[in-house]
């Protein structure tokens, strides 16, 4: 269980502590289920009521995950950071969800600071500012393309089922098969990994571009052949 999943469990329950506290504490509200006033003996049911339904149900919320997209399909980055917003707090794939989101915050960051060097050092509609532009684009929406295709593949990933697998020695269907389905998890979660990979590479040369252009280097027709070589290469882990 992630620190952010704990962090919320015990926010939650440290609300539901306190509104306890509140109501029946003898020097704050100081309700109770015999009090004389009819109001507040029934306030002090009413509220006893909702705080345990808010505690189991709150606590089975939190710890079972949020209910997640179905078989969505992901069309821009917006909608991706949504689902993968989604999954970032989950036990056992929350980590791997968070990467793609750090990646597609940095992708934006690298991209403005390279464009904008690209502008600074070559005149606007210029030959060479086109030449750069188009390859760094062409870069760019390869690797959006990916993290989109990343975050469609998070859609696979079902938490309780995943829990009830890793139990399957317990229950009464052939281990054989879920032993395929946990294959069928890992292979998934390998599968974004290494999309996380191959775009972490372009990134870097992608920044180590824009540090070239910062520093007037002359010649830069290889990092741009390496930019376009690994733009191709990603292509493939869409």
């Amino acid at each position: 269980m992630n620190i952010n999943k704990i962090a919320k469990i015990a926010a939650f329950n440290l609300i539901i502590i306190v509104g306890a506290v509140v109501t029946y504490s003898p020097g704050l509200l100081g309700w109770y289920p015999n009090d004389p006033s009819i109001f507040k003996a029934g306030m002090s049911i009413l509220i006893g009521i909702f705080l345990a339904v808010m505690f189991f149900y709150g606590n089975s919320r939190l710890l079972s995950g949020p209910r997640m997209p179905v078989n969505v399909e992901v069309k821009d980055v917006s909608q991706a950071q949504k689902i993968l917003d989604m999954y970032k707090n989950g036990s056992y794939f929350g980590e791997t969800a968070q990467t793609v989101l750090d990646q597609i915050e940095r992708l934006g960051r690298s991209m403005g600071r390279l464009q904008s060097e690209i502008d600074r050092r070559f005149e606007k509609n210029s030959m060479s500012n086109d030449k750069y532009s188009a390859i760094v684009n062409e870069a760019n929406l390869s690797l959006v393309d990916n993290l989109i295709s990343a975050a469609h593949k998070m859609q696979f990933f079902d938490e309780g089922e995943y829990t009830r697998l890793l139990n399957h020695k317990q229950d009464s269907i052939p281990d054989d098969i879920q032993q395929q389905q946990l294959e069928l998890y890992r292979m998934n979660e390998q599968s974004i990994k290494n999309v996380v990979t191959a775009n972490e590479r372009l990134i870097l040369q992608l920044d180590t571009l824009a540090v070239e252009l910062g520093g007037h280097s002359e010649d830069n027709d290889k990092l741009l052949d390496e930019i376009k070589k690994l733009t191709q290469e990603v292509k493939y882990y869409k």
